[in-house]
C-alpha cells in the first residue's frame, strides 16, 4: 500500500518542462559584477512577456524576441513594497530596460544591450 501512494509523486517528478511553460532564471551578474540581491526572469514567450521577482517587488513585462536574438521589455510594472534593497532593485531594472540582444545555451542566459553591457543569469526552479 505505501508503494501505491508513492507512484503519484513519482510520476510527477518524471514531468518535464514543456514548451508552453515559462522558463525561470536567476540574475548572478550585471557587467561581470556578482549581483548579491535576489532577482529572478521568467520567460513566456508564446505570451510575450515575462515576469519575476526583483529585490525587494514583484514584477511583469511585456517581451519582444523576434526576430530572435532581439529582446526588448516594454511596459514593466512592479509592486511598489519598499525594503532595505531598493539601490540594487533600480540597478536591476536599469539593466534589464536597456538591454537588446539576448544568448541562451545550456544552462546560462545573457542579455546584452549595443553598448556591451549584459546580465547573466542560471536556470533556477521556481
Amino acid at each position: 500500500m505505501r508503494h501505491a501512494m508513492l507512484l503519484p509523486l513519482l510520476l510527477a517528478a518524471c514531468v518535464t518542462q514543456t514548451e508552453d511553460q515559462p522558463y525561470y532564471w536567476k540574475l548572478v551578474s550585471i557587467d561581470g559584477q556578482p549581483f548579491a540581491a535576489n532577482a529572478t526572469l521568467a520567460i513566456d514567450t508564446d505570451k510575450g512577456r515575462a515576469f519575476g521577482q526583483a529585490p525587494c517587488n514583484r514584477w511583469t513585462g511585456q517581451i519582444e524576441t523576434d526576430p530572435f536574438p532581439e529582446w526588448r521589455i516594454r511596459k514593466v510594472a512592479a509592486t511598489m513594497m519598499a525594503c532595505d534593497k531598493l539601490a540594487e532593485e533600480q540597478v536591476f531594472f536599469a539593466a534589464m530596460q536597456a538591454m537588446t540582444h539576448q544568448a541562451v545555451g545550456l544552462g546560462h542566459l545573457e542579455l546584452v544591450d549595443q553598448k556591451g553591457r549584459e546580465m547573466k543569469f542560471v536556470p533556477v526552479t521556481p
